[in-house]
């Protein structure tokens, strides 16, 4: 059983949070073993009075999700939130205070409602309640949207339709008609249709809302590190990428990203974008992809390739502006890994290595979590969202490109110039 031990004569309870401290006493509903240790069951202590003074004092959040099942974005991301998590061999106590849900899909597997049980989270039936905390004015502090995973149709290009433009609409037009605007998260990108992608972007900046999205592969371990600093002048990048292509692939890409963006001239936007199935990627090898940048990268694998796997490799192409050159080559046969390899220019060697996500503990969430909860404290965030905007484009253009069978696709819509920092 998951328990709280408490050592003090009065079993006294310190909760910190950065919004200040409370101590409170329990001395009912636990147990006392002979050397004078208390022990709170998890679900007392939840439901104790400490915990009770102790949420108002964190920030509160409402989580908007799809689904909730093991092992989905949203077990990952608000299982964190809600009782803290392991990085680097440390566990960090949560900051937040997860106020209520608004869960779009129950399946057979759900977890939202027993979670929300454990937690004493109140499940609401639209996202202005959750929001609300079902009373007539906004009640949260910040909003975390996982618009990932459910039973959801495809586009004709082959994305899912998740509904991320439906809840962020929503809960921006809740800010805008109670006058107070919040922090917000978003997983992963922005929207499965460019408007919708782009009309978050002009409402974020339009309505000055502290803004986190994007994926988690950028912020995860490297093996070995990388020092990229602001300013290289790279000429090719590549990255790699497995497992469904729309779901994974986009990982790769908003990976690429964040290394091109460091690049000297910072980001001066895509000018065009092609997909390559199987049949002609080898014969690209030394024009639109090289070898070398390959093999530089599958040398830094860490997790297990595959024994056997079904999806035939294939790549997304991008052409910058300035003339760089990116690759996104999804080899589901021979890797479980994000890799990253780029030529540089005076280095006669490319330099690569693998963005480490555990596939099982799936830890690297950590640093999502933890980004976010700074983003509510701080209401700052050091990571440009236009990456992820980007990123969202590349991944729409380079599934039409797919659709039209491999023709390039010009994107005069990324025609974006920004400038990291992080």
């Amino acid at each position: 059983m998951f328990s709280y031990t408490l050592t003090s004569a009065h079993a006294s309870i310190i909760v910190t949070s950065g919004w200040g401290a409370r101590r409170q006493y329990a001395t009912r509903h636990c147990h006392r073993d002979k050397l004078g240790s208390v022990t709170l069951s998890r679900r007392v202590f939840l439901a104790s009075p400490a915990l009770a003074l102790a949420a108002p004092l964190q920030p509160r959040v409402a989580c908007i999700m799809n689904t909730w099942f093991p092992d989905s974005h949203a077990d990952v991301f608000v299982s964190r939130l809600l009782d803290g998590y392991r990085l680097d061999r440390a566990w960090h106590p949560p900051r937040l205070h997860v106020a209520s849900f608004y869960v779009d899909q129950f399946p057979s597997n759900d977890m939202a409602r027993e979670e929300a049980e454990e937690h004493g989270v109140a499940i609401y039936p639209t996202v202005a309640q959750a929001l609300r905390l079902g009373g007539p004015k906004l009640a949260v502090d910040a909003v975390a949207i996982i618009g990932e995973h459910g039973n959801y149709p495809r586009t004709p290009r082959g994305n899912f339709m998740y509904p991320r433009w439906r809840y962020f609409s929503e809960a921006t037009q809740v800010m805008r008609d109670d006058g107070r605007v919040i922090p917000m998260y978003q997983d992963k990108y922005l929207a499965y249709d460019w408007r919708d992608a782009r009309s978050t972007y002009d409402r974020v900046r339009e309505m000055h809302i502290p803004f986190q999205c994007g994926s988690t592969v950028p912020l995860a371990w490297q093996r070995p590190p990388l020092d990229i600093p602001h300013g290289t002048r790279f000429s090719e990048l590549l990255t790699t990428s497995y497992s469904d292509l729309e779901e994974h692939a986009y990982h790769g890409i908003e990976l690429l990203q964040s290394m091109a963006e460091r690049r000297a001239g910072a980001e001066t936007g895509v000018a065009r974008v092609r997909w390559c199935g199987a049949a002609e990627l080898g014969k690209l090898a030394g024009g639109e992809w090289s070898q070398d940048l390959l093999d530089a990268a599958l040398a830094r694998r860490v997790n297990r390739p595959p024994d056997a796997s079904q999806v035939p490799p294939q790549a997304f192409f991008i052409r910058y502006r300035d003339g760089l050159k990116g690759a996104v080559l999804h080899l589901d046969p021979q890797t479980r890994d994000f890799l990253f390899a780029a030529r540089i220019e005076g280095r006669a060697d490319p330099v690569a290595t693998c963005f480490y996500i555990e596939l099982y503990l799936h830890n690297h969430w950590g640093f999502m979590v933890r980004n976010f909860e700074d983003l509510v404290l701080t209401r700052r965030n050091p990571i440009p969202i236009e990456r992820t905007l980007v990123a969202n484009g590349i991944m729409l253009a380079g599934l039409e490109s797919r659709r039209l069978g491999g023709q390039w696709v010009d994107t005069p819509e990324l025609g974006l110039r920004y400038s990291a920092s992080h």
